[in-house]
């Protein structure tokens, strides 16, 4: 009977772990991906940007904001392959500015 129990906490500690590790080293991709759909929106957005002053500032905001998503992309790749916990927070953050960047693009 404890043998019993003891495996049965075994399995639900491993499961947990298991669990906890995914949530915190894999939110990267879902935040590139926002990033992505976001950069797309505003270069929509900035095709109709009448005032060419407005239309450049909207214009470099995107290209930044691209960078930025492909240098999260770089350090998400780089995270998995190191099994680095920073380097999954910096990709996380500059995927998150990017986004920020281009979503006030109209």
């Amino acid at each position: 009977m404890n043998r019993c129990k003891l495996t049965l906490v075994a399995i639900v500690a491993s499961l947990t772990l298991a669990t906890a590790t995914q949530v915190f080293a894999f939110s990267c991709p879902g935040l590139i991906k926002g990033a992505n759909e976001s950069i797309a929106k505003a270069e929509a957005a900035a095709g109709n940007i009448a005032n060419e002053r407005e239309k450049g500032r909207a214009m470099m905001m995107i290209e930044l904001a691209k960078q930025w998503n492909g240098e999260a992309q770089t350090d998400h790749k780089e995270a998995g392959a190191k099994k680095d916990a920073q380097l999954h927070y910096r990709a996380e953050a500059k995927a998150k500015a990017a986004k920020a960047l281009v979503d006030h693009v109209k």
